[in-house]
């Protein structure tokens, strides 16, 4: 989808459906395996994975004491999968262009660009990951449960001292609050398409159980 309005709208629309029921899941579910790359769109297939199974044993645990774990597991796989489309299919300063178009210069610039420098980090932390496996593998160390508390509190600093950095950049720059771009954007049929399919979706998912 070119038109990251449609993109996001679609994206609200699919996972709010397969949070409503599971037959709502099912059919969200669908739109992803039809409308989809699938698996083209995952930018790091073993994340995913690893994601997926943290949730389906945590179903499973909900499951054998007595709670909804077969629910949870069927209505959060497809919105992992809608998620992990929608940030494989996003373009640089897209949810800038979109915070603007929506809440105007004042307002939208500053949320937008706030959400711009999270997705930068969470692409710089798997940047840090690959290098860091790439490291590890160079001097024979096993990623192990004792390795991964030290991984995790290396990639929280680095980060922390990556958003000092920025701040500081900013300030240096002159910035406070607020800016001004003007934001154009392609929309084709099949955005509307796929976005009213969407629709439909999220209306059929209240009748569904």
């Amino acid at each position: 989808m070119r038109d990251p309005r449609l993109r996001i709208a679609a994206t609200i629309l699919l996972s709010t459906a397969a949070f409503m029921s599971m037959g709502g899941a099912v059919i969200a579910f669908l739109w992803w395996l039809l409308f989809t790359p699938r698996l083209k769109a995952i930018p790091h297939p073993r994340m995913l994975f690893g994601v997926l199974l943290m949730i389906t044993l945590t179903a499973l645990v909900s499951e054998y004491t007595g709670g909804l774990g077969l629910s949870y597991l069927v209505r959060m796989i497809p919105i992992i999968l809608i998620a992990a489309w929608a940030y494989f299919d996003r373009q640089e300063s897209e949810l800038l262009d979109v915070s603007v178009w929506l809440l105007g210069n004042r307002i939208g610039f500053d949320i937008g660009l706030t959400a711009e420098m999270g997705l930068q980090s969470l692409q710089l932390i798997s940047h840090d990951l690959v290098k860091i496996k790439q490291a590890m593998a160079i001097k024979g160390m096993p990623i192990s449960v004792t390795s991964m508390v030290p991984l995790a509190m290396n990639l929280v600093v680095n980060q922390l001292r990556r958003t000092e950095e920025a701040s500081k950049l900013l300030t240096v720059r002159g910035y406070s609050a607020g800016g001004e771009i003007t934001p154009r954007f392609v929309t084709t049929k099949a955005d509307v398409s796929l976005t009213f399919i969407a629709l439909l979706t999220f209306s059929t998912s209240f009748w569904l159980f």
